[in-house]
């Protein structure tokens, strides 16, 4: 079973967010055991400086790793699925289209326009199903949300809370739980957006939301989210240093 069949058998799948791209992170977050894990090129490590080293790292732990590029380009997203990726993960998607060509890049002909590569055989399965994950963070995405979800080959709508608060509201929500106990200034907004998603994501298609901490991800579940990030490595780092520091302070 490739890694994108896998995250797809999950009724409910909790991940790990890497920034740094660094092996030793990589191999620390995946022997916990998440459900995969998402190497950021977008805001974080260049794809460019990505080897299949680090996919076949996950591998011998036996988890999924997705890729979240910059934006939907064919080469690029190509690329990342040589290395070994088990998925795609594409921001700021705006519409049904954009969900289209997003999966006609992860797809070979006749299907899609992704180049053929052998490289993945190194960490799996080959596999001709990339697990496609859409990043839902525009006011143009939620009222295209229903079209979006029924793209043939769309396996995920993921919320990113602090774009999506600026899209809508002009405010960022990275606090989920401000917007789930209504203490984000716009909550009814944003609650009503990621009710959108929640009733959008049929059969075969998840639900997803960054989260950022373990507590938030279980109240997303409870609201029924079925995909979400429970740590970004960055952010467990700071968060450490910053308690460890103060505690030293007294």
């Amino acid at each position: 079973m490739s890694g994108a069949d896998t995250l797809r058998s999950e009724q409910v799948i909790h991940g790990f967010w890497c920034i740094t791209g660094d092996p030793s992170i990589v191999d620390a977050a995946a022997s916990v055991g998440p459900d995969f894990m998402v190497i950021d090129t977008q805001h974080g490590i260049d794809l460019g400086r990505l080897d299949s080293s680090l996919f076949t790292l996950l591998a011998h732990y036996g988890v999924p790793g997705l890729v979240r590029v910059e934006s939907i380009d064919l080469g690029r997203i190509g690329r990342a699925l040589d290395l070994g990726a088990a998925g795609i993960v594409i921001p700021l998607v705006e519409s049904a289209q954009d969900a289209e060509r997003a999966v006609h890049a992860t797809r070979h002909a006749p299907r899609g326009g992704r180049s053929y590569g052998m490289q993945t055989r190194r960490v799996g399965p080959f596999d001709e199903t990339p697990y496609v994950v859409l990043q839902v963070e525009t006011a143009g995405s939620i009222s295209d949300i229903e079209a979006i979800a029924a793209v043939d080959g769309v396996d995920a709508l993921y919320i990113g809370p602090a774009d999506l608060g600026l899209g809508l509201v002009g405010v960022p929500a990275p606090n989920v739980e401000s917007v789930f106990d209504g203490t984000h200034e716009h909550a009814t907004a944003m609650s009503e957006a990621f009710k959108a998603v929640i009733d959008a994501a049929g059969p075969g298609v998840r639900a997803g939301l960054h989260c950022g901490t373990g507590s938030s991800a279980a109240r997303a579940v409870s609201e029924g989210f079925t995909m979400t990030s429970v740590a970004v490595d960055v952010g467990l780092i700071l968060s450490g240093l910053r308690h460890q520091l103060a505690t030293a302070r007294g």
